[in-house]
């Protein structure tokens, strides 16, 4: 069975043509759980909304309480179009343009040229991408 990561998240819009209901989700950083938290000072919340689609968004209702899920190979199929790629591009962009001994102010631009192009890139394929990496709604049918 595949890892899932799981947040309660709160229905906030139901779309029924388009069989999408909107959740919003309270995601916390990494030391949410620590117990040092409020000496601390750097833990933080963020309220986030998915779009889950379901097959049949007449059983819930706005402001239901429910369990969104994704699965983890989601997840890091999600980093790695964020963040990994990019960080590639930039390096092989740094590494031709050096090559090139076109200079460092040049090298730097252009890594940021591509970095920059990608993410114009990915964001027109967000439409694919939001086919792909899909939250889901646990217990779907009560």
């Amino acid at each position: 069975m595949a890892k899932i990561m799981e947040h309660k998240a709160k229905i906030v819009e139901i779309v029924a043509e388009e069989k999408r209901v909107e959740a919003e989700m309270v995601v916390e950083s990494a030391c949410g759980s620590c117990k040092a938290k409020e000496v601390c000072g750097q833990s933080e919340s963020q309220q986030r909304k998915v779009t889950v689609y379901v097959d049949h968004p007449e059983i819930y209702s706005v402001g239901q309480e429910v369990t969104v899920y994704i699965e983890q190979i989601m997840g890091i199929q999600a980093v790695v179009y964020s963040y990994i790629v990019p960080f590639f591009l930039m390096l092989a962009a740094l590494f031709v343009t050096n090559s090139l001994k076109l200079g460092d102010l040049v090298a730097g631009l252009s890594a940021l040229g591509v970095c920059a192009l990608y993410y114009v890139v990915l964001y027109f394929f967000r439409k694919r991408l939001e086919r792909v990496i899909v939250f889901r709604i646990k217990n779907e049918y009560f």
